[in-house]
């Protein structure tokens, strides 16, 4: 399944767009899991112009990994 937002926007704008495409895809057309999810993005200077996201040490960040959510310790304690 993919899920595409189109044009240029803040991140602020592409985190919403998100939540509203999740949210329907959970309350609209019951998905209730998923697995493997992978988002590809082109990060631009705010003029449409693609940049370079880099490291504090200048390297170029060509992927970032998650192993999910936090878990606070009253959830995973189940407290």
């Amino acid at each position: 399944m993919k899920i595409r937002v189109k044009g240029e926007m803040s991140m602020p704008a592409l985190r919403q767009a998100l939540f509203e495409q999740l949210y329907a895809l959970e309350e609209d057309h019951f998905v209730r899991h998923c697995r493997e999810v992978s988002l590809f993005l082109t990060p631009t200077n705010g003029f449409g112009e693609p940049i370079v996201a880099r490291t504090e040490c200048g390297a170029a960040l060509d992927a970032v990994y998650s192993d999910g959510p936090y878990l606070s310790a009253a959830a995973e304690f189940r407290l």
